[in-house]
């Protein structure tokens, strides 16, 4: 007979951590991007997720995410155009960027059901749905 699963909660205890936390002075490199870019981008689409419809109205007003559909970071060196973006909510930005789904060439989902809304003012590069396709999903 195999054993039995323990139906008790694991126990978790989390590190007591530090008041005074470490400091240390760096350099970094960041690409900057165009904020206006993204901000036209997300009212274009009234801060609403080209995925799911989300709008999330925050005391600061709405709240979307520009998502690089081919990252501009290195390696992949994408560039910060309006056909490199998209306007997601937090949630699958992530899941964009983590691979959980991927976008076909008609715009249909891939590893999540539905669509990806695309506004008829907004041209979206087949080249960079193919790159994140084949580069970060397993499909």
């Amino acid at each position: 007979m195999p054993p039995q699963k323990s139906l008790a909660p694991e126990v978790i205890t989390l590190p007591v951590g530090t008041q005074t936390p470490k400091r240390v002075t760096s350099t970094i490199q960041r690409v900057v991007r165009d904020t206006k870019l993204g901000r036209k981008l997300k009212k274009l689409y009234q801060y609403q997720c080209q995925v799911c419809g989300l709008q999330i109205k925050t005391e600061a007003g709405f709240y979307a995410e520009a998502a690089h559909i081919k990252p501009v970071g290195l390696p992949h060196a994408g560039p910060d155009v309006s056909e490199n973006l998209l306007c997601l909510c937090p949630n699958h930005h992530l899941m964009f960027d983590k691979g959980v789904f991927a976008i076909s060439d008609e715009l249909s989902l891939i590893g999540i059901p539905g669509k990806l809304h695309r506004h008829a003012d907004h041209i979206i590069s087949a080249d960079f749905i193919t790159y994140h396709w084949t580069t970060f999903t397993d499909f």
